[in-house]
């Protein structure tokens, strides 16, 4: 009885051992494969408080159309914007029996247009962007518009696109509302364009004579603080998620993640990007449009601050980026008085880059995987000189003595931004003549010292 006295609490200790033991062996196992629940786009927005005077429609989103007048053998600018005549267009006009043309080229786009209006497309999201403009009972069997030209033929309006396949149609126009039709030949006299076309046929106008444009000065108004713009991500990326923690970071640099995503700000460039790292979403059945996208940026940080819309300051489509590896990115330029707005890129967190000029939204076809923006606010741009810009042969002429005309696909006039990381916190935005080669945005006379690194896509 002794003996059995006294094994019996040592019995009791080894159960106990034991059942610690496994205990902490399931434990660590849960630990090992625990993973939030993920929270697709739609049920997180619906969870996210947002201001709405930073909300946009995907309708109020501008998006660059570039308008002209054919006056016989001239090019103007048109004197009204792309979203007047649109609307003159849509208000005025069905459109009927669209074919393709036997032709096949460029020069034949052009055929026997004496006078008309002529709008160069971005590049398009959706492959019906034409029957956003143009009602009518037609089908262009999937080809995506590239140039849409509208001009008088034998006392007959007639539409004719150059699709993205360079093959030509043509249609009916049928004037069935009151809009006003010599509105739309309206040319600016002042403002000859010319005409550029591309090695791979893309098109676009560029004045004749550079204009004389303002330089401008502003200072960055925006919260800089770590603590503060912690905060921000975790009520814009992640509300109301109790997994978030904060990462250790550098003095400069915030970072957030609850496992799944990972939100990082770096303050020294007022910069943040949001990184989804989880798989793909089963609950979406449709891909991703240009609607879903600017509701998902409504509903993480918005649009261009009131303040800063009020000094000429905004974002605007840029452009879609081919699909890289199955991820597509969305582009929203800053442009600033109209005027798009380009920048070096700056090294970013983990040696990574972002081009403090855009703001990019990259998805997989089913969800949004990430979102790369600077956070850019001013309260008043200053005029501080002006700057005289090059005439277009000047510009052509430097591009094809140098060999490099062959590498561009597109030409614009635009503002260099320069941000000054001091405690001043201030940009500067100097006018030039830019160029997209080889698929990035450069000064027509800087290439060899104004370099531009590849943006770090974060999923690769």
């Amino acid at each position: 009885m002794k003996r059995f006295t006294i094994a019996k609490p040592e019995l009791w200790k080894s159960l106990l051992l034991l059942t610690l033991i496994v205990t902490s062996i399931v434990q660590t196992i849960i630990l090992w494969d625990y993973h939030p629940t993920y929270q697709s786009v739609q049920s997180e927005t619906q969870l996210t408080t947002v201001d709405e005077s930073l909300q946009r429609r995907a309708n109020q989103v501008v998006i660059p159309v570039q308008a002209v007048v054919h006056d016989n053998n001239a090019v103007f600018a048109s004197k009204n914007t792309p979203k007047q005549l649109m609307r003159v267009i849509r208000d005025t006009f069905e459109a009927s029996e669209f074919k393709p043309l036997a032709t096949k080229n460029v020069p034949s786009f052009y055929t026997d247009i004496n006078e008309g209006l002529e709008l160069i497309l971005p590049e398009a999201y959706y492959a019906d962007t034409l029957s956003y403009m143009l009602p009518g009972t037609y089908s262009l069997s999937g080809k995506i518009p590239q140039r849409v030209l509208i001009y008088m033929d034998d006392n007959a309006f007639t539409i004719r696109t150059i699709m993205s396949d360079q093959s030509i149609w043509e249609g009916k126009l049928t004037n069935v509302g009151n809009g006003d039709v010599n509105s739309l030949f309206l040319k600016n006299s002042g403002r000859t364009m010319k005409r550029v076309t591309y090695t791979d046929e893309r098109v676009n106008y560029i004045p004749v004579v550079g204009p004389e444009m303002n330089e401008l000065f502003a200072y960055d108004v925006s919260s800089i603080q770590i603590d503060a713009r912690l905060d921000w991500m975790r009520d814009t990326f992640f509300p109301g998620d109790p997994n978030v923690q904060e990462v250790d970071s550098a003095s400069s640099i915030g970072a957030l993640t609850n496992g799944v995503s990972v939100a990082e700000y770096d303050a020294k460039l007022n910069a943040s990007r949001y990184r989804n790292l989880s798989r793909n979403s089963t609950e979406r059945e449709t891909a991703l449009g240009l609607d879903s996208i600017v509701e998902f940026v409504n509903f993480h940080g918005g649009w261009v601050d009131e303040s800063s819309e009020n000094q000429g300051l905004s974002l605007r489509f840029d452009a879609i980026t081919p699909a890289n590896k199955g991820f597509e990115t969305t582009v929203f330029r800053f442009h600033v008085k109209g005027y798009p707005v380009f920048s070096q890129r700056e090294a970013f967190i983990n040696n990574d880059a972002i081009d403090l000029s855009t703001l990019r939204v990259e998805n997989d076809g089913a969800q949004v995987r990430s979102i790369t923006r600077h956070h850019l606010e001013i309260d008043r741009l200053i005029t501080v000189g002006t700057t005289q810009l090059a005439d277009a042969e000047e510009v052509l002429g430097t591009l094809i003595n140098s060999g490099r005309f062959e590498n561009v696909t597109e030409i614009r006039i635009g503002y260099e931004i320069e941000y000054n990381e001091d405690t001043s916190r201030y940009v500067t935005f100097s006018p030039n003549w830019f160029v997209r080669e080889a698929g990035r945005w450069v000064p027509y006379d800087k290439s060899e010292d104004w370099t531009e690194r590849m943006m770090y896509r974060g999923l690769e």
